[in-house]
């Protein structure tokens, strides 16, 4: 890679995940480590459709050198914000050492690196516990950055030590070190969005995060520790500060540092309102921003905690140009919207999520909704591509099971194919600018876009969410001519939005695409899954399924595949036929483009996702007794007896019912305005994969 990058520890975590929107929006790249010991991929997963941005990410400790060091090789890293840590005061009293060597030992695994690597900025994500208690000396309150320093407990110590750290290191070499240490004070809220906020697995160590999961339910109350301190309400006071805010605050400082490109730096800045409020004055915002009594215990005093943090911010406002806009009313609001929208966080009930990791690869991610029900499917990010389907836990299609299996193979097993399904008649088509041209790997034709295809890109996402107790969806996005091996023109915005209904046994695929750059770029989605509905008896063959179409008219093809401009009949049983085909081993082959309708006058503006979805292809096995419909909103279908599958998939290990807008539509006349997108307008589709029991068909 050229060009170079912010690296941010814990970006998946609750400030820096909302840091990395900051970033992005202030037109940063960024690349993502973070070891999820107390965070979620699904963070970084909802902001790159936030942002529809690309966000690089790595599951790495920093305590782990070999594996961040990978990540320094990788990456052109410019500066790092550094937020990885162990963070909770009342936790880091009960396991002292663990906070020790978490946060001081991964900071200096960091720091070795970037001096390795000639990265010398780094943001420091450092905290007002530093302080301690301020109240011990005269006119302290609020806290100025010349506030002695004096922590009162483990969590503090660690940044406290850090900050010693990076001291010594900028004194030890003045000329090239700049570092920002930034001590903010009480975090609250959440993104206006509403798709990312604190998600802290276990028992919430911070008040506001508490209130929320009391209000909704998750747990019976909140426990206020202390109501006897010398404040205007008996309980401490702390400066809290919106989490937008202070991502904010990590891009002042960033440019702060940039703007030192000639000389070094070391500076601490307090983040902070400069306004300090109670934990009762909070618990009534809250009660007050969702509607809800919050019923409270008062219990003794927390060890470590203080009496009153409030921030003195002058020295921020006057040299980052940074202050707070949002107060704690709307730290409450966007909160309760997080809390409402995501009552269990990002943790879903049927969501299982795994990296499936290879070496240097850490992006091969599987994702399983409707995990534990009767009907389930797993899903993964390179190429927003179908790896499974279990029906009554029987698997029905053929997948990988890691990431490597869809890097290296070349077969398109359950992937999502674009721009263009199926074959280009040698390689070229026409548009208004001329003619063009892509590389060929079909003889002399291009089939399924060749090196542009669809299935080797990592799609963004997804954003999982489960609307009812029986529906979840997973839905990508990918921003399509960004890179140099793309040979389509403009730049295309696509979502790939996968609904399981585990009820009615069905799996709906809604595909979007709009142009965003460009004039027009011709486009034919589709799913490329192959299914052997016996594979619990016979994994290597699809023998015995019995499948029937909706039309046995064909598109009349050449001895490459490419059609005459004919349409033939081809043998095969119709929905209305008494009889099905048998697919067998030694049976007839299929790789044949049926017509569900010559509608000439479709257009790609012509969004066919609104249509109604038709039954085009019936498929069942009578051993296994699982029935397959396949119902699309498309023109056409291309039916597959897997004959050229490879790899680890044997020939007629499975068949594949492909929808799309006929073979070779962009140079046939007929049906070119099918597949040709303009700007401004909107591709769409579906594809609906819906199972029976055998004898209902």
């Amino acid at each position: 890679m050229d060009k170079r990058l912010r690296l941010v520890t814990g970006g998946a975590g609750y400030i820096g995940s909302h840091a990395v929107a900051e970033l992005i929006e202030n037109g940063y790249e960024c690349v993502v480590v973070d070891n999820l010991c107390n965070s979620s991929y699904e963070s970084v997963a909802r902001l790159e459709l936030l942002t529809k941005h690309y966000i690089p990410f790595c599951k790495v400790d920093l305590c782990d050198r070999e594996g961040l060091e990978k990540v320094f090789q990788e990456y052109k890293i410019d500066s790092v914000i550094h937020f990885a840590g162990l963070k909770a005061v009342g936790e880091s009293t009960k396991i002292p050492l663990t906070y020790f060597h978490n946060n001081i030992l991964g900071t200096l695994v960091l720091l070795e690196l970037m001096e390795k690597y000639h990265v010398e900025k780094l943001v420091f994500s450092s905290s007002a516990t530093v302080y301690g208690d301020a109240t011990r000396f005269p006119n302290m309150i609020p806290i100025p950055e010349e506030c002695p320093l004096d922590p009162t407990n483990p969590y503090g110590h660690t940044k406290f030590t850090i900050e010693k750290i990076l001291q010594d290191l900028y004194a030890s070499n003045t000329n090239i070190w700049k570092f920002a240490i930034l001590r903010y004070f009480n975090p609250i809220g959440a993104h206006p969005s509403g798709l990312i906020g604190e998600d802290p697995l276990g028992i919430p160590n911070n008040l506001l995060p508490y209130m929320a999961q009391v209000a909704v339910g998750r747990r019976e109350k909140l426990y206020v520790f202390g109501d006897d301190y010398e404040t205007r309400d008996g309980t401490p006071i702390r400066d809290y500060i919106h989490v937008v805010d202070l991502a904010k605050g990590h891009i002042a400082a960033l440019k702060y540092l940039d703007a030192h490109s000639t000389d070094g730096l070391c500076r601490e800045w307090n983040l902070g309102s400069g306004t300090g409020s109670t934990v009762f004055e909070v618990h009534r915002a809250f009660a007050n921003a969702s509607g809800k009594e919050i019923p409270y215990e008062v219990t003794g005093r927390r060890a470590g905690d203080v009496v009153n943090l409030t921030a003195k911010p002058d020295r921020a406002k006057e040299e980052l140009k940074w202050q707070t806009h949002l107060d704690v009313g709307m730290a409450c609001t966007n909160l309760w919207k997080w809390a409402t929208e995501n009552p269990f966080g990002y943790q879903l009930k049927g969501v299982h999520a795994r990296f499936a990791e290879t070496e240097n690869d850490y992006e091969s991610r599987f994702i399983t909704i409707g995990a534990g029900t009767s009907f389930e499917a797993t899903v993964a990010n390179l190429g927003a591509t179908l790896v499974d389907l279990k029906v009554n836990g029987q698997s029905v299609v053929l997948g990988y099971p890691d990431g490597k299996g869809y890097k290296e193979g070349n077969c398109y097993v359950g992937a999502t194919i674009g721009r263009y399904a199926n074959r280009i008649a040698k390689g070229s088509y026409n548009l208004p600018d001329g003619a063009h041209r892509l590389s060929v790997n079909d003889g002399a034709n291009t089939n399924h876009s060749s090196i542009s295809s669809f299935h080797q890109k990592t799609f963004m996402g997804p954003l999982v969410d489960n609307p009812s107790k029986e529906i979840y969806t997973a839905e990508f996005l990918l921003l399509d001519g960004e890179s140099q091996t793309n040979e389509f023109p403009g730049k295309l915005h696509v979502s790939v939005k996968y609904t399981l209904n585990v009820l009615e046994k069905y799996l709906d695929i809604a595909y979007e695409a709009q142009l965003l750059e460009g004039e027009a770029t011709p486009i034919n989605m589709t799913n490329h899954t192959y299914f052997n509905l016996n594979k619990i008896y016979n994994d290597q063959s699809f023998s015995g399924t019995e499948i029937k179409v909706v039309s046995n008219k064909a598109v009349d093809v050449d001895s490459a595949g490419i059609p005459t401009g004919e349409i033939v009949p081809k043998a095969i049983s119709t929905l209305d036929s008494t009889t099905s085909t048998v697919l067998r081993n030694d049976g007839p082959s299929y790789d044949n483009c049926f017509i569900v309708s010559e509608n000439e006058k479709l257009n790609s503006t012509d969004s066919t996702r609104d249509n109604e979805l038709i039954v085009v292809a019936e498929a069942a096995h009578p051993e296994s007794g699982i029935s397959l419909e396949v119902l699309t909103t498309e023109p056409s279908f291309q039916l597959y007896t897997g004959d050229f599958l490879c790899g680890a998939f044997a020939p007629r290990s499975g068949f594949a019912v492909e929808p799309g807008r006929y073979v070779d539509a962009v140079n046939m006349g007929k049906w070119r305005n099918n597949v040709i997108l303009q700007r401004g307008d909107v591709y769409a589709s579906r594809i609906q994969y819906r199972f029976k029991n055998y004898h209902d068909l």
